[in-house]
């Protein structure tokens, strides 16, 4: 597969709606540039660097932002770049985290870069979704190209799982939304699942309908302020 065809390509406007307005912004994984320079309309005063692993996808991402690192998003050394601790407002992972090798380490190392009271903002594919269940449950467990068993996905979590990972980096978790696709297969699939457990949809938890509807996760977090 060409290099071209790996690099996402898109704009999750669902995490762009949760991105508040921050004078300097770090995104990982920042693909062409299309999220950022979406970010930019609405906040044109910004300062923004990202970091993409590939060049082809970097060098069209430069027109968005102002300074692209080409590298590893997880390995990426900033000090060496010329930044110091604590210099950014806002930190970005459109679907970025479950490629990491090590996400803990990773997003622990990335922070120190982050100001106290800064916001990290997130997108996370849901392993617990209905079509993950669907695929165990059948014995399946298939990488493809793209989606929730992307065959470049590392690490996978479930709602649970992802918090536990953030609060063990002291992030404060302020708000956790869903992305749910195709609502009418989703309801369907959910009724099936009750069936599974001898229940109908009406008795199954609304937190146990919500992680197995959820496609992604979005979350923004916030590091402690300064003490």
């Amino acid at each position: 597969m060409s290099e071209e065809k790996v690099f996402y390509n898109n704009i999750n406007r669902h995490l762009l709606n949760i991105c508040p307005e921050a004078e300097r912004v770090l995104e990982f994984g920042c693909s062409s540039g299309l999220f950022m320079g979406a970010y930019r309309e609405r906040f044109p005063e910004t300062y923004s660097v990202g970091v993409e692993l590939f060049d082809v996808a970097a060098n069209e991402a430069r027109q968005h932002f102002d300074m692209v690192l080409t590298g590893n998003a997880e390995t990426v050394d900033l000090l060496a770049s010329g930044f110091e601790r604590n210099s950014f407002d806002l930190m970005i992972y459109g679907d970025v985290i479950e490629h990491f090798v090590d996400p803990w380490k990773a997003l622990q190392t990335h922070l120190e870069y982050l100001k106290p009271g800064g916001t990290v903002c997130i997108c996370i594919p849901n392993v617990s979704h209905w079509s993950m269940i669907y695929a165990l449950v059948n014995g399946n467990f298939r990488y493809q190209d793209q989606g929730l068993l992307d065959r470049t996905h590392l690490r996978f979590f479930t709602r649970s799982t992802f918090i536990e990972l953030l609060t063990g980096a002291e992030l404060t978790v302020e708000t956790c939304n869903s992305i749910i696709v195709n609502e009418k297969k989703t309801q369907q699939a959910v009724a099936t699942l009750a069936k599974l457990l001898d229940k109908s949809p009406d008795q199954v938890s609304a937190d146990q309908k919500r992680d197995w509807s959820t496609y992604q996760y979005l979350f923004r977090t916030r590091k402690p302020a300064q003490q």
